[in-house]
């Protein structure tokens, strides 16, 4: 495992790499994991990835560029049984696509959201009908804001 630290528009994020493939990370951004898809280390095999001082730069980069598959929120259980919904990260949110009154099934994706210039799908962390969506469309939003209330 190797951790680094990231300054991003000012804000800090620490950035563990738990497992590297070819393809694919298991990352932990700011104490939440994320499995991200790797376009491009510009290498043919991982065995060639060495962690040093010099490659730090180079790391940072190639963390940067890489896209979450679907963001993970956080959710919370709430009074009456349901969850909130979190954002993930800082960013604007792009497609809500569900309304208040919906059913969801887990791992649906309900909103997408712009965050360090890549989109992420927010997915429904369980079965549930949407009691409230309290974001729209071109929000922005900080780490931790409620998106949705599911019931």
């Amino acid at each position: 495992m190797k951790e680094i630290t990231l300054e991003i528009n000012g804000n800090e994020y620490k950035v563990k790499i738990e497992n590297l493939g070819a393809t694919k990370a298991d990352v932990i951004v700011n104490e939440r994991a994320y499995e991200v898809n790797i376009k491009d280390l510009g290498i043919e095999k991982v065995s060639e990835v060495k962690f040093a001082p010099s490659a730090a730069a180079a790391v940072q980069q190639e963390t940067i560029s890489a896209a979450p598959q679907a963001a993970t929120p956080s959710g919370s259980a709430s009074a009456g049984g349901g969850a909130t919904i979190t954002a993930p990260l800082p960013g604007l949110i792009l497609n809500s696509l569900v309304k208040a009154g919906d059913s969801v099934k887990k791992g649906q994706n309900l909103m997408v959201m712009e965050a360090m210039k890549m989109e992420n799908e927010i997915e429904a962390p369980s079965d549930g009908v949407v009691k409230e969506v309290h974001v729209k469309n071109g929000d922005n939003v900080a780490e931790g804001d409620i998106l949705i209330t599911l019931g």
